[in-house]
C-alpha cells in the first residue's frame, strides 16, 4: 500500500488561523482524501467519468483472525492459517470456511454434494460418455442411472435419412448374405462340345446322339459376408436418470 504523501490533521486549520488559509486546507484535503481512495479503486485528481470509484483490485490485510459476523454481515478477508494469509470467509455464528491453501482453492471445503451438482449439470440425462475402464459412470461422477451401450456404434441424427433421422433408433447388422437382387448382374461362361471332338471314342459315340453338351461351373458359397467397420472397442454408457 502507498502511503499517502499529505498527512491528515484533524486539528487543522485552528481557530485561530487566518480565514485566508482555509482554501489552501480544502486542497491539502482533498489530495489526501483522493491518495487515500485511490488505492485499489479509480479515484483521479480532476474530472469525472462512469468508472471513478470503482474497483481495480481488492487488497486483503492480513491478520490473525477476522473475527464473528453478525446477522446479515458475514465476513470475507485474509485470515492467517499456517503461518501464511488465506482467503477465509466467517459466518455470523463464527464458523470459518477458508476458501484458499498454499495458492490453490481449497478443496476440502467443497462438499461430495455440491461436486455432485456440478457433475449433474455437466452429464444430464441422455448424456453419452465413452470410457477406456469398465467403471460404471454413476460410482466415476457421482451422479444419476447409467445404462451400458453394448455391441453398437453411434451416429448423429440427420432428419434428411430415412436410417437415422430418429433419436435411439436402431439398425444394421455385423454380417448380411446378399440376395439375388443385390448381387451385381454378371455372366457366367461355359464350355461346348461337338461331335468328332479328339475326347476319346466313348464321347464320340455319346456325342453322335447330342449335337452339342454344354456345361456351366459354379460359384460362390451363398455365405453371409462381414460388413463392419474399422473399429476400436471401449465402454459407452448412457445416463437413464
Amino acid at each position: 500500500m502507498t502511503i499517502p504523501a499529505t498527512a491528515l490533521s484533524e486539528s487543522s486549520p485552528a481557530g485561530s488561523d487566518n480565514i485566508a488559509l482555509g482554501d489552501n486546507v480544502i486542497r491539502t484535503y482533498k489530495t489526501q482524501n483522493r491518495e487515500i481512495l485511490e488505492v485499489d479503486h479509480k479515484y483521479e485528481s480532476s474530472g469525472q467519468d462512469a468508472d471513478m470509484g470503482k474497483h481495480k483490485k481488492v487488497s486483503l490485510i492480513e491478520q490473525a483472525d477476522l473475527g464473528t459476523g453478525a446477522v446479515g454481515k458475514p465476513i470475507l478477508g485474509a485470515q492467517t492459517v499456517s503461518a501464511k494469509a488465506e482467503l477465509v470467509f466467517t459466518d455470523e455464528d463464527n464458523n470459518d470456511i477458508q476458501l484458499t491453501s498454499a495458492g490453490k482453492v481449497n478443496l476440502s471445503q467443497v462438499s461430495l454434494a455440491s461436486v455432485a451438482g456440478i457433475m449433474a449439470l455437466i452429464y444430464p440425462v441422455g448424456s453419452v460418455v465413452t470410457l477406456g475402464v469398465s467403471t460404471n459412470p454413476a460410482t466415476l461422477f457421482g451422479v444419476g442411472t447409467w445404462s451400458a451401450i453394448a455391441g453398437k456404434v453411434i451416429v448423429g441424427i440427420d432428419a434428411g435419412q430415412s436410417e437415422f433421422d430418429t433419436l435411439d433408433e436402431t439398425g444394421g447388422a455385423k454380417t448380411h448374405t446378399l440376395s439375388s437382387s443385390e448381387m451385381p448382374a454378371h455372366s457366367h461362361g461355359f464350355t461346348a462340345y461337338s461331335p468328332g471332338s479328339a475326347r476319346g471314342a466313348v464321347a464320340s459315340a455319346f456325342d453322335s446322339q447330342y449335337s452339342d453338351i454344354i456345361s456351366t461351373s459354379t460359384a460362390g458359397g451363398s455365405s453371409a459376408h462381414n460388413n463392419l467397420q474399422p473399429y476400436i472397442v471401449k465402454y459407452c454408457w448412457q445416463r437413464v436418470s
